[in-house]
């Protein structure tokens, strides 16, 4: 408890001094990550609300939560409707991305883009895939950036967020070739204390990599699959999905991660099917589909099989679900006004 007071007082001396926190993607996931960070008095979170911005400044969330009980009504530090109204509480040290990765819909980077100072800020991406550091090097050359893989089951509902397993976080850094190894880990750990705080469990990531690619054992097959048969865990299962196309599906998995220099052993396979298969779970992906939401197709599973296409690996069953995958969002892009096609079909090359 002393040592606990000791770090809050660390932070809290001066409220100038608190490391200023600015998070993109207040949904299940970025509620939580900004009660986190303000529960310890570690930072001063300033939040981008769209949909849900007057009921917050009304009367803030209510969240039920398995790490922190009941709060009828939090409100992180400052909320603001849009990043270009967030920058009279910059400047930022850290931004948490947390929001849909979609670029055949638009790109993450342009909606935060103006609350990065160069070199200074260090942007942490919470977000699903593999390659997703990429365009963000191309976009902040020199800008540490983050990796952070999320284990928690947390929903939000009209401001009301159901936080249902406890908040794991995974950190660690992708390597953006200009920063030394030395000063990104450093961040790493900077980030990792001011988001620890007792109740949640934050784990250093040496291989972020690695931990993707697990991660995607799960989420290029069951999140992918489930939302094209419109069909929740349980339900796969007692169709035989599960061994008829999943398990061969993260099989792929496994051998495109080896080509990617990632080792995975196939015990996942089975701890990944066996996390949800005794209860009628709806991975996300699925979720957004039944909502009309777009999809995360290109990052989850996209990413993947080019990955596989450049390393010559043959991955028939994955390289079939992206194809149907893109359907769902080519279907998906029409009902939310992205594409607008002729009323009456022309024939072809008219």
């Amino acid at each position: 408890m002393i040592i606990d007071q000791l770090n809050k007082n660390k932070y809290t001396t001066m409220s100038e001094s608190k490391p200023k926190v600015l998070i993109v993607g207040l949904g299940g996931v970025g509620i939580m990550a900004a009660y986190a960070l303000e529960y310890g008095s570690k930072a001063e979170v300033t939040a981008v609300i769209r949909s849900d911005y007057d009921r917050v400044i009304e009367k803030g969330y209510e969240l039920k939560s398995v790490d922190y009980g009941h709060i009828p009504n939090y409100k992180p530090s400052n909320v603001v409707k849009t990043v270009q109204d967030a920058l009279k509480f910059g400047p930022f040290d850290y931004i948490l991305v947390i929001t849909k990765n979609i670029p055949d819909i638009s790109n993450v980077e342009d909606i935060y883009a103006d609350a990065v100072t160069p070199k200074h800020t260090t942007i942490i991406l919470i977000q699903n895939g593999i390659g997703i550091e990429k365009p963000v090097f191309e976009r902040f050359p020199g800008n540490v950036v983050l990796s952070g893989v999320s284990m928690i089951s947390s929903s939000n509902f009209s401001g009301v967020v159901d936080h249902v397993s406890t908040d794991i976080l995974n950190v660690g850094y992708f390597d953006n070739g200009v920063t030394s190894k030395e000063e990104q880990e450093s961040k790493t750990r900077e980030f990792i204390e001011i988001y620890s705080n007792g109740k949640n469990t934050v784990h250093y990531d040496e291989d972020v990599k690695y931990v993707r690619w697990r991660k995607l054992i799960y989420n290029a097959t069951l999140n992918t699959i489930c939302s094209i048969v419109n069909l929740d865990t349980g339900r796969m299962d007692y169709a035989n999905g599960m061994e008829s196309i999943i398990r061969p599906a993260m099989k792929e998995v496994i051998k495109v991660a080896k080509s990617d220099g990632v080792e995975l052993d196939e015990k996942f396979i089975d701890f990944m099917i066996e996390s949800d298969i005794d209860i009628y779970y709806a991975p996300s992906m699925l979720v957004d589909v039944r909502k009309g939401n777009q999809i995360e197709s290109e990052v989850i599973l996209g990413n993947v099989v080019r990955i596989a296409k450049e390393n010559k690996v043959d991955i028939p069953i994955l390289s079939t679900v992206y194809e149907l995958i893109k359907l769902v969002q080519f279907r998906l892009k029409e009902a939310n006004g992205y594409i607008k096609l002729p009323e009456v079909k022309p024939k072809r090359g008219e």
